[in-house]
């Protein structure tokens, strides 16, 4: 077997044991976040669309800087009340997404009930439950979820509103260590050595 080889597999070996090890360590947040923001709707076709665009209130976050959700997004479709039907009428649930400057996330939820004031001004309130899906960034390998209530505060003419949610959840991260950096390190500089070795001439 060539020497090159065998550095090729050594550093898979290094590589892979990293990899494999880095995702054992986990920590979990519990974790409260209020949003406040606008909708909007698409009324022309059924079902119809609401868009919810959300920021974080000052101090409204008890997770670290940096897994704090700054802005949060959902496109939900729903029929109207008379229908019967109500938010998030799908089975797999709506898609919601969270950012900020170090990774974003998606979550599915439900809407559970939505309490509707008929007249102007309104004071309208929901809660329902979410699960993560999937993250990037610092939000990468997520799990979790948990429950979320919401107001809206409707003003004397159809849309003027403002929105207020409340998450309540827990948010489990991979953890990785510092013998796996060190393991992976080794792999790549095992990996970087080959190359090289693969360039000299015979």
């Amino acid at each position: 077997m060539s020497a090159t080889r065998k550095f090729a597999i050594a550093s898979a070996f290094f590589v892979s044991c990293g990899l494999a090890h880095a995702a054992v360590p986990t920590v979990t947040y519990e974790f409260t976040e209020s949003f406040i923001g606008s909708v909007s709707y698409s009324l022309s076709n059924s079902p119809y669309h609401r868009v919810d665009d959300l920021t974080l209130v000052a101090g409204g976050s008890d997770l670290p800087t940096m897994l704090q959700t700054a802005t949060r997004h959902s496109d939900t479709p729903y029929y109207a009340p008379a229908s019967g039907q109500t938010y998030c009428y799908e089975i797999g649930g709506c898609v919601v997404t969270g950012s900020n400057a170090y990774g974003s996330y998606t979550a599915r939820y439900w809407v559970d009930a939505y309490t509707e004031t008929a007249r102007l001004p309104s004071d309208n309130k929901y809660h329902g439950t979410f699960e993560f899906t999937s993250g990037t960034g610092v939000f990468a390998g997520i799990s979790g979820g948990g429950t979320f209530t919401g107001r809206e505060w409707y003003g004397a003419a159809a849309f003027d509103e403002v929105v207020t949610t409340t998450v309540f959840g827990s948010m489990t991260l991979p953890v990785p260590e510092p013998e796996t950096w060190g393991l992976m390190l080794a792999g790549l500089g095992l990996v970087a050595t080959a190359t090289r070795r693969a360039r000299l001439p015979i």
